[in-house]
């Protein structure tokens, strides 16, 4: 080899760092585990990557955390909140979404990424705490929109203020998922919620 000519061994080189499969792995650990037990370097561990290799990527674990999370908004969040048929009760609508809330039998862990990560947003990066606060945002805003439309439907009396509405049921629907994480009985909180919604409207537990 001629000794003067410059070498430069990454050249070419194909990447062997796994984005997709490193944001995979944090999706399941943080769902599953939570994200106050699970480390970066546990993180490293189960997708088998170097912790430089993840800070090169992200940025570290804010950017990690960030990117788990849109990844749930996009693959779980977001097909369970697709716009019900504008001829469907509210009643129905409620329950419809604590039915997949307590379904044992669901794909994923149970509980919900998101709802955990709102349990400890103050501790987490600025990052992934503005997506929690917007998706947060975005369920509020759906509710809204069931609401609106059950005042129109005269399924619910309009003296009933839609902010009031809106913060009951992103609380119940919030504790439901929280507490499915934590192992609580699914009829037990099924019921509680069927009750805490009854003022809003005539609900007929399923």
């Amino acid at each position: 080899m001629d000794p003067h000519v410059a070498v430069t061994p990454s050249a070419g080189r194909p990447r062997t760092f796994d984005v997709d499969h490193v944001v995979t792995v944090a999706v399941e650990s943080y769902w599953a585990d939570g994200v106050e037990a699970v480390s970066i370097n546990e993180i490293c561990r189960r997708a088998g990557v170097s912790k430089p290799g993840l800070y090169r990527e992200f940025g570290g674990e804010d950017g990690l955390m960030d990117a788990a999370l849109a990844r749930y908004a996009e693959t779980v969040l977001a097909p369970n909140f697709e716009t019900p048929s504008d001829d469907l009760p509210l009643a129905d609508v409620l329950g419809a979404a604590i039915d997949l809330m307590v379904d044992v039998d669901r794909s994923g862990p149970l509980g919900c990424l998101h709802a955990d990560m709102r349990q400890v947003s103050d501790k987490l990066g600025p990052l992934t705490r503005k997506r929690v606060l917007d998706l947060r945002d975005q369920a509020r805003s759906t509710y809204a929109t069931w609401i609106e439309r059950a005042k129109e439907a005269g399924e619910m009396p309009s003296s009933i203020e839609t902010d009031i509405a809106v913060a009951l049921i992103d609380f119940q629907l919030t504790n439901v998922l929280v507490q499915m994480s934590l192992g609580e009985d699914p009829e037990l909180l099924s019921a509680q919620a069927r009750l805490s919604f009854a003022g809003l409207t005539t609900f007929t537990s399923a």
